[in-house]
């Protein structure tokens, strides 16, 4: 099992470890990479003197489109060489239409490879948000300085027995099936839940029939903030990933930039993979 097609969204040169993570694994599983060069321009219009909106939006917009151009020649030069099958499609939007312009453009895809949420990328929690949200494809996120799990390495998945947890788990089977050992983690399992004599049972037993070697590691809670527990372990087992659900209601900014999930990408020292 492999993904086909993989995606990387690039908003700024910064995210080279996106990019490269992107290749990489369109390079090992024999993918089409599309690469999506991606600008926004940015103004509230609203409480100028008459005029002044469409005088700045077309200087917002110009600027967009000159950093579209640049970041589109930077990605051509970066692919030079490369062997794996990749297309660029590049594009200056509205803020207000970026999340649009994700959903219609991502649907059809196996998986989205992007940089982990930075200081100064205003664009990232939206394009990350429309990725799992509206286009509903998993997100593989990648921290500064780190490259894509490699082949035979140690997964981390933190498990909850829920439903996003067990999307996040099935779109993770092309990597499960590569890797090592994959360790589910349960922190503070319920004394009164379904399978309480054998947490996390159902999910191994799943995992395994997939050919993956398992492991469950049922953990107390034993400081407040779960996302540093998950990693704290993740770094003790020597796992090079973490994969896990994107939890909340309706919107990303109130999921994983709240709770759990916003911890594991502000803290996150390895790639992450979240669904929902």
């Amino acid at each position: 099992m492999a993904y086909k097609i993989i995606s990387t969204i690039i908003t700024d040169q910064a995210d080279v470890d996106a990019l490269n993570a992107a290749i990489a694994l369109a390079s090992r599983m024999d993918a089409h990479l599309d690469i999506f060069a991606i600008t926004v321009s940015h103004i509230e219009t609203g409480g100028f003197y008459m005029g002044a909106d469409a005088v700045l939006l077309a200087d917002q917009t110009k600027d967009a489109i000159e950093r579209r151009d640049k970041l589109e020649k930077w990605i051509n030069a970066e692919m030079q060489g490369e062997t794996v099958r990749w297309s660029l499609q590049s594009a200056a939007v509205q803020g207000p239409g970026l999340r649009d312009y994700i959903t219609r453009h991502l649907r059809f895809t196996d998986l989205i490879v992007t940089a982990r949420v930075y200081p100064g990328n205003e664009e990232l929690p939206t394009i990350i948000e429309a990725s799992m949200f509206n286009a509903e494809r998993p997100v593989l996120m990648i921290p500064p300085g780190c490259e894509a799990p490699n082949d035979g390495g140690r997964i981390l998945v933190g498990w909850n027995d829920g439903a996003e947890a067990l999307s996040a788990v099935r779109h993770a089977l092309p990597f499960i099936g590569e890797s090592a050992q994959t360790d589910v983690c349960i922190i503070d399992p319920p004394a009164r839940g379904a399978d309480r004599s054998n947490p996390g049972g159902a999910i191994a037993q799943y995992l395994m029939r997939h050919g993956a070697k398992t492991l469950v590691d049922v953990l107390a809670k034993t400081e407040p903030d779960i996302a540093e527990m998950l990693l704290r372990h993740a770094r003790e087992v020597g796992a090079q990933m973490i994969v896990t659900g994107a939890y909340g209601h309706s919107r990303l900014r109130e999921a994983v930039f709240g709770g759990t999930t916003r911890s594991l990408l502000e803290l996150a020292d390895r790639p992450i993979m979240m669904s929902r």
